[in-house]
Order: C-alpha cells, then structure tokens, then sequence
C-alpha cells in the first residue's frame, strides 16, 4: 500500500480539529470540505478499484463524505465539550460525554455499515471491505492522533495532584 499522503491526512485533521473550536460554522465547513479531499486521496491510495466499479465506487464514496458531515462536525464539537468540561466535570457531565461519544461513534459504524453494503451491491465484496478497512484505518488513527494531543481528564487530575496551585 502507498501509505504516503495518510500522515500527512492526519496531521491536517489534526490541525483542523485544534482550530475548529475557534472558527464559524461557515469556516468548519470549510475545513471538513479541504480534509475529505485529502481523505479522499488517502482512500484512492487504500482502495484498488477500477473501470467501472471505479465510477460506482467513488459516487458512493462522495455520496457517504457528504452524509457524514454532520457526525464529523458533531465529534469535533464533543472533542470541544469534553475539553471545557475539564474545569468543572462531574459525575452527570461525565455521564453526557460519554453517552455523546458512544452515540457518535454508533452514527460512524451505522454509516459505514450502509455504505459498505451499498458499495457491495455496486462493486463487489472485496472493494467494499477495503473500503471498511480504509475508514477503519484513517478512523482509528485519526482518534490515537487526537488521544495523544488532548490528556485524559485522569492525568489532568493527577498532574493537579502532584503541582498543587
């Protein structure tokens, strides 16, 4: 697999991620569109399709970008959630995060589920599981990207502990 422009793919989400929670809707917009053309060009790297399961392939695919960006702008704002959380978390705001987290992530499967039988029907078995597999991937990367740059709310505690104001 050419895995050259995936780094580079997730650093700019990355960076995207850390800005969104200084921009507009608007600007969002805007970067969510910017990163599914560099996912995009991820995905070509990760799937091996052509001729005309190529044309199916990559409606679809654009078909599923574009129905995916309300629960990609919907993550971003629980990442900004869970980071003013920090300041005054309880047991009921903890409760909240999670619960937003776990039905975020259960949208993200569910999509991938439809779209992976929906490019099965059009292609064939094998496009469709490179295509999970692709979005596994930059899924799960994406996430430890973001795992490493936000600390979790335990070690902000015990840092707290350790280095009393």
């Amino acid at each position: 697999m050419k895995m050259k422009i995936v780094p580079s793919v997730i650093g700019c989400l990355c960076i995207a991620i850390a800005a969104f929670s200084q921009t507009s809707d608007a600007e969002a917009d805007a970067i969510i569109n910017l990163l599914g053309v560099q996912k995009k060009q991820a995905v070509a790297q990760l799937v091996a399709v052509s001729g005309k399961d190529s044309v199916a392939f990559w409606k679809l695919y654009d078909e599923y970008q574009e129905k995916n960006k309300g629960t990609i702008k919907a993550r971003l704002r629980i990442y900004e959630r869970t980071v003013k959380a920090y300041g005054r978390m309880t047991p009921t705001v903890a409760d909240s995060l999670a619960n937003s987290y776990f039905a975020n992530r259960g949208e993200q499967e569910m999509s991938l589920e439809i779209y992976y039988k929906k490019i099965k029907a059009a292609t064939n078995a094998v496009i469709a599981f490179e295509f999970y597999q692709a979005e596994t991937y930059l899924l799960t990367m994406l996430r430890a990207q973001i795992m490493q740059q936000v600390p979790t709310y335990g070690a902000i505690q015990k840092a707290a502990v350790k280095n009393p104001r």
